[in-house]
């Protein structure tokens, strides 16, 4: 059995690194030609480069105006992340806590709500966004985005759910209030499980295209997935665009994930399972 579970394992490994390491190239390879003109990568793709230059840059900072979508991006993910923390812990908390009749039911909601994205309700959301005449503005995003808590919620859950009663009673017995023992004692305490959520859900809202691409139709609200579709559509013709343009959406959000990838482990770990 050990010998079977080795092999298995060792191929899982192997099949791990080959996948991390067509990723690392493929990463490697849009930097290289970021900084090569367009000519070049288009003649010349594999080949030594005949010089590098910043000018693929310097066309999206300053000709095409890239910080203003970036700032809508994080404008976007830093409001998202915030409500999506505060209604999914304190969500989170009373399920976990306290029993009542729906509890499990629950549960099983937010567990269903796992499989279904907010794209198959599109339709009612849109016109409820459009009778709250927030079309065409970051708030309608943020909204949509801040409500897939399923996630979150099923691990916070979990989390509170290990936590010693002993915990909530001492805090009772000092004379701490329901709110101050959440936010000054149970909170900080799954500060890894939310810092685990923070960084995993980031990467969602980050990249999110569907609902920016619905929501927002003027140019000064675009975000950063809309404007790499703009340099995409016609590679021929802006492919050194775009291959600056894949630099600077990637690399913030990767730093993200390097420094921070143990302690997104140690989140999972303690939010996911059960004891």
């Amino acid at each position: 059995m050990d010998k079977h579970h080795g092999i298995a394992a060792g191929i899982v490994k192997a099949f791990l690194w080959v996948y991390c390491s067509f990723a690392v190239f493929i990463l490697g390879y849009i930097l290289y030609n970021s900084f090569r003109p367009k000519k070049d990568i288009l003649t010349n793709t594999l080949g030594s480069p005949s010089g590098f230059t910043f000018d693929n840059y310097k066309k999206l900072l300053v000709d095409d105006k890239f910080l203003r979508f970036f700032l809508n991006s994080v404008i976007i993910l830093v409001a998202s992340l915030l409500l999506i923390v505060i209604i999914s812990s304190l969500t989170s908390y009373g399920i976990a806590r306290y029993s009542f009749k729906l509890k499990k039911a629950i549960r099983v909601y937010f567990l269903i709500g796992l499989m279904f994205p907010a794209q198959l309700g599109i339709v009612p959301i849109f016109l409820l966004m459009s009778k709250l005449n927030l079309v065409d503005n970051l708030l309608s995003v943020i909204i949509v985005s801040a409500s897939s808590i399923s996630m979150p919620v099923f691990m916070l859950s979990n989390f509170f759910a290990k936590l010693p009663e002993e915990i909530h009673e001492a805090a009772i017995i000092d004379g701490a209030g329901e709110w101050t023992t959440f936010y000054k004692i149970m909170f900080p305490m799954a500060s890894p499980v939310v810092f685990a959520v923070c960084i995993t859900v980031s990467v969602q809202i980050w990249n999110q295209f569907f609902l920016p691409l619905i929501f927002l139709t003027s140019e000064k609200y675009k975000t950063v997935p809309l404007i790499i579709m703009k340099y995409t559509k016609n590679l021929f013709m802006t492919v050194d665009s775009a291959m600056a343009v894949s630099i600077l959406s990637t690399v913030p959000i990767l730093i993200l994930f390097i420094i921070f990838s143990n302690r997104i482990i140690e989140g999972v770990t303690a939010g996911a399972v059960k004891g």
